[in-house]
């Protein structure tokens, strides 16, 4: 009887290894993931609405999100900046739109498969001073 008992044991132990290679640690990556493209995204975001309030004040915005992104921990050289309408004292008391984009290859989460995208956009507005 004895031998039974370790036996169930050892199988118990090996049933609950697999289980956390199986299930566990891919769940804990996918977790991880997640969480850094939830902070890419907050970075971009916050990139985009600082980027946009320095344009409605004259200034450069590119030079704004590249510095936010860069503060961030993030690659600046993966970001992508567009201001429409372009930056010149024609353009005063009009609505201004950025659009700041960040490339996500070299993430895990770009890689599967379509459930996220490629990269990440997004888009802010403010009034030209």
């Amino acid at each position: 009887m004895n031998s039974k008992n370790t036996r169930e044991k050892g199988s118990a132990t090996l049933e609950f290894a697999l289980a956390v290679s199986l299930v566990l640690t891919p769940m804990l990556l996918g977790l991880v993931d997640f969480s850094r493209y939830l902070e890419v995204s907050n970075t971009v975001s916050r990139a985009a609405h600082e980027g946009v309030f320095e344009a409605s004040r004259g200034r450069d915005p590119v030079a704004i999100v590249h510095s936010n992104v860069q503060s961030a921990g993030l690659d600046p050289a993966k970001v992508s900046v567009s201001l429409t309408p372009a930056l010149d004292a024609a353009t005063r008391g009009t609505s201004m739109q950025i659009t700041v984009s960040y490339n996500l290859s070299g993430y895990a989460l770009a890689s599967w498969g379509g459930l996220f995208p490629q990269a990440l956009s997004t888009r802010a507005t403010a009034q030209h001073e």
